[in-house]
């Protein structure tokens, strides 16, 4: 089997090494040279722990072209994954609706029977009345000549190929069950996995659904963490700890509670950022409310994720002593074991103190030459954590490294100045004893 997969960014380039991991060829299509030529040389042109090796050892079966037509004729299934940026109002489909034209040309003198597989994440009925349509205008054939598919992505960034080679499940949203078949085959390398399989926009409705339920208990959680800052030596931790200690949360097999692992989701943080939850959750709200549907839940959480990124910037003003002129970031990417700062919380938090005419220093272990690209000559950047608060007023830690961690309490207090305050906005903390010069989200005063 033969597949073909227009884009290369985290969705594509993980998709394409992870499928030639089991054993199939895979041409990987883009625009930009530059990241074919990272690819051909076995480098990945995005950080993600796993990626490079498995370019290596999966270099036999992984082509790359800039030449769409080309890739499109000789491949099986074809997979759309382009961006689908959220505009304002509603996601792009610029890229989707191109690509969607270039594979009906492909194929238009082809007698093969070829699946087309929307891969990026878009919204309910996209595949069926926009991909679907497009694709059988400019190919000029029938739907039992071309068939279609939509299969969502699971992959969280910083574990994605760990996500893609264990998948806790597929999901085929086929048109025809010739199509699931073909698909099955292309996901024969991963007997082991649940299969579900719908429709097309059952599958979109699924992918869309689910973000939006992590997203919102993201939400929830600051939510909570705002009333136990208001409450007398309540810690929204203890909180949820109790919260969850309910069967139905953490039911108990053979004498042991099993601890979902929605629950890290249930802490009190800066809010969700990224490529995927901002994008997916607003997307879907601007669909319901196209659809004339009453989605204030959905407005709802995403107003509690942005005000709480002033309510954590104001409780470091509120709990300094003086008069603060300097502000360290410590952590630039959205999360761990990534370089991706789309939507990164302590970006937003850095833009935030940039407009109120702070002086602002930012660290990241790997993010930090995106964010310089981001900011340019706005900020200071360190590359040692310790370089990078000890001027500082306040020092907030928006990204939990692990590294963070190596340094002990006492290293943290004697880099930063006297009367400075460090604002833990992701509980990273929270094994170690209180401090009056660390405040945590989501915990009353003593």
């Amino acid at each position: 089997m033969r597949i073909a997969i227009l884009g290369t960014g985290y969705v594509g380039l993980v998709t394409g090494v992870g499928l030639a991991n089991t054993g199939k060829k895979v041409i990987c299509v883009d625009k930009d040279e530059e990241k074919l030529n990272k690819i051909k040389n076995d480098i990945s042109p995005i950080y993600e722990p796993g990626l490079d090796e498995l370019l290596v050892a999966n270099k036999d079966r992984i082509e790359v072209t800039a030449n769409t037509l080309e890739a499109i004729k000789v491949s099986d299934v074809i997979i759309i994954a382009v961006g689908t940026p959220f505009n304002g109002d509603e996601i792009d489909l610029t890229f989707i609706k191109q690509a969607s034209k270039e594979i009906g040309k492909a194929i238009s003198e082809i007698p093969d029977f070829k699946v087309v597989v929307v891969k990026s994440t878009v919204v309910p009925e996209t595949t069926e009345k926009i991909v679907k349509p497009i694709v059988l205008e400019y190919s000029g054939k029938t739907e039992e000549e071309v068939g279609f598919a939509m299969n969502p992505e699971f992959l969280r960034e910083g574990n994605a190929v760990e996500d893609f080679l264990n998948p806790d499940r597929i999901v085929l949203g086929v048109s025809s069950k010739k199509v699931e078949l073909i698909l099955r085959e292309m996901y024969s390398g991963y007997p082991d996995s649940t299969i579900l399989v719908t429709n097309p926009t059952t599958a979109e409705t699924i992918k869309y659904t689910a973000n939006s339920l992590l997203a919102l208990t993201i939400s929830y959680s600051n939510e909570i963490a705002r009333i136990c800052e208001k409450l007398s030596g309540v810690d929204s931790e203890q909180v949820f700890e109790g919260v969850l200690l309910d069967k139905r949360f953490s039911p108990i097999e053979n004498g042991n509670r099993i601890k979902p692992q929605f629950s890290t989701y249930l802490r009190a943080g800066i809010g969700f950022g990224g490529s995927c939850f901002p994008k997916d959750v607003q997307a879907f709200h601007a669909f319901a409310k196209k659809n004339n549907v009453d989605s204030r839940l959905l407005g709802g959480l995403l107003e509690v994720n942005k005000t709480q990124l002033e309510h954590v910037f104001n409780l470091g003003l509120t709990n300094h002593p003086g008069n603060p002129k300097k502000i360290t970031i410590l952590g630039t990417a959205f999360k761990p074991n990534t370089d991706d700062i789309r939507e990164s919380p302590g970006i937003k938090l850095a833009e935030i103190a940039l407009k109120q005419n702070y002086e602002v220093t930012v660290h990241d272990y790997i993010a930090l030459e995106n964010t310089r690209s981001h900011f340019n000559d706005k900020v200071t950047y360190e590359a040692d954590p310790m370089e990078a608060i000890n001027d500082a007023d306040l020092v907030y830690v928006t990204t939990i490294w692990n590294d963070y961690l190596n340094y002990t309490d006492d290293e943290y207090f004697s880099n930063m100045k006297k009367g400075a305050i460090l604002i833990d906005t992701r509980s990273h903390f929270k094994s170690r004893e209180n401090r009056p010069w660390r405040i945590r989200i989501g915990v009353g005063s003593y």
